[in-house]
């Protein structure tokens, strides 16, 4: 490991390379997730990565998986290529403990196994991605136990903007992108779209077992698996006075996904034909509606959203969460506030695998987060929080959740922080009553953890710790067959997590990240596809005002494609990935880069199959 490792640090630091130039150079930076409201990053507790839109088109990545794992420092385990199922795991835990949020509204697939589809979120109109690490659910409710995922999506300014991208590259991948926006004082309108489509490459390749493992699809002649996808996303926002605001917004993703199936002798991933058990298409829509009053001592917001899904696959799935909710943040010092409301969610699945299954359960809830910024150490900053959560669900126990968060400066911008927190995770209503995999007996499962940080803006160190208490996870219970169940007792997830940033001679970008986990389930077995160590470094070279380099690379550890390190071994791998961004004029930039540059042969998963070297030209206009 340590080899490899200190090798791709070494082409790093020689090469230069990749991440963003305002990743570096802003000094405020917003994070509007956590606590509920918006706080400066330096003021949260919380450990925070902020992806911003800088970073995201220097990069080049184009959808949220990729900006998750390049640019968050997150792993991944995929089922395949572009748009197959994917889950990104925070210290471990994996997709469906995870909320995600667009603009505050849930991306959680009620209908789904993994929670949020992060391969279908196309990044052309993000702002920024906030990724809040370690329970959440005393702000935000269930599905947050791991952490939050909030994606912050553009924004129309003053006068008339509009930009424009086209991309093209291997794998005929063709890629195009449209926003435009108009705002007066009082009236603002913003809307946009992209077009991904591939031809992709097969889904499946021989596992590590079949003397052909190691030769990928064009080699042994198996079928293509396509996916295209169309986004769209409209905003309307009126300010009828200097303190109220109506506005509204939609959200669409339509997307198809050509997948493989598996030999039903063996269990084993198998290429297959288009057909209907191996395409699908997802047609999900997100709405919302909301009223704001920001007054010298109250910001008030009613807001009501609305998240459905549909997707075809075996037969369909389609779902929805309704949701309502009132809050206040009440300023009541210069640093200080008390955030308080109440909401009420509804979860409801109409149809599994093409069955009519009209099953919902419902929550009501009421919440309340206390901030504090202070002087009390050595006339240094303190950071306090306090957050508590009531939920009454329908269908199951009562429950309250909470979270405390002390951020303390020792000497300059040194700090010390710490957070405690409860989580909360209700089964999903597929887990529940799903044909093949449901089992109406699965019950909630809870979380306690706690995580340290020593460092600064540059320079930090964070020891987590989590523990798991009847977590949910599918059973096998044949070759093929199995059932979502309670695994009985505490399940824990710890390790450690270090970082550095930092900007040099007003040329050079350097960022490095390093995680060791330790994952065990309550039997001891210690848990599937997640690497025991993973590291990251980017640097990025801006050659002139006009033209950068960059060079991206990600080691990923020893990982077993089954719990207790059976399976395959699926880890101990180094990817690279370069870019480069020339900017023409004011108005249009170019660019090129390359994805594994290296051509790596490596599967997340036991017997899918992962991209090899990948090259892409692009060009970005704005006005």
């Amino acid at each position: 490991m340590n080899k490899t490792l200190l090798s791709a640090v070494a082409v790093i630091a020689l090469a230069t390379s990749l991440s963003a130039a305002n990743q570096y150079t802003v000094d405020k930076i917003s994070v509007t997730a956590a606590q509920g409201t918006e706080l400066n990053k330096e003021d949260v507790p919380d450990s925070v990565t902020i992806i911003t839109r800088e970073a995201i088109q220097e990069a080049r990545v184009t959808t949220l998986e990729q900006a998750l794992t390049r640019l968050g420092s997150l792993a991944a385990s995929s089922n395949g290529g572009p748009g197959q199922p994917t889950s990104v795991y925070i210290r471990g835990m994996d997709s469906k403990r995870t909320l995600v949020l667009i603009d505050g509204v849930r991306y959680n697939d009620v209908t789904g196994l993994n929670g949020a589809q992060y391969p279908q979120i196309a990044l052309y109109d993000v702002e920024q991605i906030e990724i809040i690490k370690g329970p959440q659910s005393g702000v935000w409710g269930a599905d947050a136990s791991a952490g939050v995922i909030n994606i912050v999506t553009s924004r129309a300014k003053k006068g008339l903007h509009g930009s424009a991208n086209v991309e093209y590259g291997s794998f005929d991948t063709k890629t195009a992108s449209l926003q435009a926006s108009y705002a007066t004082e009082n009236f603002d309108i913003l809307m946009g779209g992209s077009y991904i489509q591939t031809d992709g490459f097969s889904a499946v390749e021989p596992t590590q077992e079949s003397p052909d493992y190691g030769q990928r699809y064009d080699d042994l002649g198996l079928e293509k698996d396509a996916y295209s996808n169309k986004s769209f996303n409209a905003k309307l926002g009126w300010n009828i006075t200097d303190f109220d605001r109506i506005e509204a917004s939609i959200q669409s993703i339509n997307s198809y996904i050509e997948y493989d199936s598996i030999d039903f002798g063996t269990g084993e991933p198998a290429d297959a034909p288009n057909g209907p058990y191996t395409v699908t298409t997802n047609k999900d829509r997100f709405y919302s509606v909301a009223y704001t009053h920001n007054g010298a001592l109250n910001d008030i917001e009613l807001r009501y959203n609305l998240s459905t899904f549909n997707r075809s696959q075996y037969g369909g799935y389609t779902g929805s969460l309704n949701e309502v909710k009132l809050e206040d943040k009440i300023s009541y010092m210069e640093e200080g506030f008390l955030r308080v409301g109440g909401a009420y969610q509804n979860f409801a699945q109409q149809k599994s695998a093409g069955v009519d299954l009209d099953e919902n359960y419902n929550t009501l809830s009421a919440f309340a987060t206390n901030y504090n910024k202070v002087e009390l150490f050595a006339g240094k900053e303190s950071i306090l929080t306090e957050s508590v959560r009531y939920d009454r669900y329908s269908d199951f126990n009562e429950k309250v959740t909470g979270k405390l968060g002390l951020k303390q400066f020792i000497y300059s911008d040194i700090f010390i922080s710490a957070n405690v927190g409860t989580g909360y995770n209700v089964p999903t209503l597929y887990q529940l009553y799903d044909g093949y995999a449901g089992n109406s007996a699965v019950n909630p499962e809870s979380t306690l953890a706690y995580e340290a940080t020593l460092g600064n803006d540059n320079l930090w160190i964070t020891g987590f710790y989590n523990k798991v208490t009847d977590l949910i996870d599918y059973v096998p219970t044949g070759l093929y067959t199995g059932e979502f169940q309670n695994i009985e007792g505490e399940s824990l997830l710890r390790g450690v997590e270090i970082g550095y940033k930092d900007y040099f001679l007003d040329r050079l970008g350097l960022s490095l990240n390093y995680t060791y986990l330790d994952a065990t389930n309550a039997d001891g077995e210690v848990l599937a596809r997640r690497p025991k160590q993973q590291a990251d470094a980017s640097v990025v070279y801006y050659a002139t005002e006009t033209f950068d380099l960059g060079l991206n690379a990600q080691y990923i550890g020893e990982r077993y494609d089954r719990a207790d390190e059976q399976g395959a071994q699926t880890g101990k791998y180094t990817l690279l990935h370069f870019v480069s961004n020339v900017k023409v004029n004011d108005f249009i930039t170019v660019y090129g880069k390359v994805d594994n540059i290296t051509d790596r042969y490596y599967q997340s998963v036991d017997g899918y199959a992962s991209a090899g070297r990948s090259l892409y030209l692009g060009l970005t206009a704005s006005y």
